[in-house]
This record gives C-alpha cells, structure tokens and sequence, in this order.
C-alpha cells in the first residue's frame, strides 16, 4: 500500500467512525427544553433560529403583552415538531418556577434584561440575552455575578 492509499483510507475511517458516533449522540438525545421572554421579534427571530439548529422543545412563552404571546405560540406551533402550542406565562417568575428551562432566551426591552436574566440563571438554565445586555454598569455587574454563582 502506498501512502497516498493509506491516507485516503484513513481518512475514510475516521469520517466513517466520526458520522456514526455522531449520528449515535444524536439518536439518544432528548430535545432541550427552551423558554422564551418577550415574544416581540426578536425574541421570536431568536427562538426559530435555535429551533432550526438545535432539537429543542419550547416549553413556555412569556409577554407582558398577551396577543404578542399568542401570535408567537400560533408561530411555535407550525415549526415545532409536535405542533403544540407551548404554555403562555405573563410573569416569567411563574414560567421559571413551573418548567425550569434548560435554555432561557431574553429578547424583552432593554430596561427588562437583568431580572429575567438573573432569575433565569437561578433556575438553572443557559441564558441568551439580546444586546444591550443592561442599561448601566451595575445591571451588568449583578447579571455577571448571577452567572458566575449560578
């Protein structure tokens, strides 16, 4: 064998070995449970993103405004695979406490980031946040420090 073969033949192997242990993951995988607050759009640009490039299972939506969170969970429905409208939430403590979300995303208005966030990190799930994260330097600091410790 001459080491042109040897290559091309090792090199078939490991994509062979790599494509079945990936394709073995992701049989096993169950879908992440994602939570959105603030359902105006870019919090829903955001979630059908990550619905398009991850197995993910929307738990629960969050709006103050309860139409914006309606009209999202109609959107939802369509591109989730079970076709289930997810729950509507207007306090997204209640949200949090009820399904406690592998992946919280954030696209409420600026002034709204860091309690959402810091809650968020309490509960345990990995935390998305539309830019600016927060409106001054000690938001910012207490959304850090939520992260660090949570």
């Amino acid at each position: 064998m001459n080491r042109r073969d040897f290559l091309t033949t090792a090199a078939g192997a490991a994509s062979f070995t790599a494509l079945q242990s990936y394709a073995f993951a992701a049989a096993n995988e169950q879908p992440l449970r994602v939570a959105l607050i603030g359902c105006g759009w870019y919090g829903k640009t955001d979630l059908f993103h990550l619905m398009q490039v991850a197995p993910v299972k929307v738990v629960g939506l969050c709006d103050v405004d309860s139409q914006a969170a309606a009209n999202a969970a109609e959107l939802v429905a369509q591109r989730q695979a079970s076709k289930t409208k997810p729950p509507l939430y207007g306090d997204f403590r209640k949200l949090l406490a009820e399904h406690r979300p592998e992946i919280v995303l954030i696209g409420t208005p600026d002034h709204w980031h860091a309690l959402p966030m810091i809650e968020a990190c309490r509960a345990g799930g990995d935390v998305y946040v539309q830019k600016p994260i927060s409106l001054d330097v000690v938001e910012g600091q207490a959304m850090v420090a939520a992260a660090r410790k949570y």
